[in-house]
């Protein structure tokens, strides 16, 4: 599809779209070890509304398919991302390895403003030895079933890198079975290419529309 005929949807749609936080580590050529420490960087990508609006996020590992992401761990809650610029985190154990895994970014119980989703590409975590698996994503972006990981280990913890202020959180994440994680419907438009997307919640049903219409348009311009 091509980027000037999804103009118009767009345009229809933009009311429902809300950028905020654009993750930019971990990415596509991301691989993350289980047992080492690694930082979730993201910055504001300049759409309204602005990160200073909107400011306090969750954060959470997923795993799942752009239509059904389940929730795995929450890596850290009430993160002021607009004082902030990351978070580190301790990678658990995970299975199976491979290129399945994404963050998203949740706007707070506790923000005032809209509630808005942001999530990073897909990237892979590997297991205990290194070893990076064969799962990755497939196409077409948007329709992309994934696979489900479970956390094998609960040695994880999070916590601010950079001016950390306010409610932000640290300790021990919070592990999710895949028989009890949330699902998310809608979502995410992610793939194997360093692209990350956002979009308003709770809306309507058109929200997960202009999500995947986002996500999709953006990847296309790769």
């Amino acid at each position: 599809m091509k980027i000037t005929s999804c103009l118009a949807i767009l345009s229809a749609t933009a009311s429902l779209a809300a950028a905020f936080v654009n993750p930019t580590d971990p990415w596509g050529e991301t691989k993350w070890v289980p047992g080492t420490t690694v930082n979730i960087t993201w910055n504001d990508d300049n759409n309204a509304p602005l990160l200073s609006t909107n400011p306090i996020v969750d954060i959470f590992l997923n795993s799942g398919g752009d239509q059904s992401n389940i929730q795995m761990a929450t890596i850290a809650t009430g993160v002021d991302a607009g004082k902030t610029s990351s978070v580190t985190y301790t990678v658990p154990n995970v299975s199976p390895p491979g290129k399945i895994y994404f963050l998203t970014f949740i706007t707070s119980a506790s923000n005032k403003g809209a509630t808005a989703e942001a999530w990073s590409t897909r990237f892979t975590i590997t297991d205990a030895s290194g070893n990076a698996g064969t799962l990755a994503p497939s196409a077409p972006v948007g329709s992309n079933s994934g696979a489900v990981g479970t956390i094998i280990s609960t040695a994880v913890t999070a916590s601010p890198t950079t001016g950390a202020t306010g409610s932000n959180t640290t300790g021990a994440a919070t592990i999710t079975s895949p028989a009890t994680a949330t699902a998310t419907t809608g979502s995410n438009a992610t793939s194997d290419k360093p692209t990350s997307g956002a979009a308003s919640l709770g809306a309507s049903g058109l929200s997960a529309v202009a999500a995947a219409i986002v996500g999709a348009v953006v990847l296309a311009a790769f």
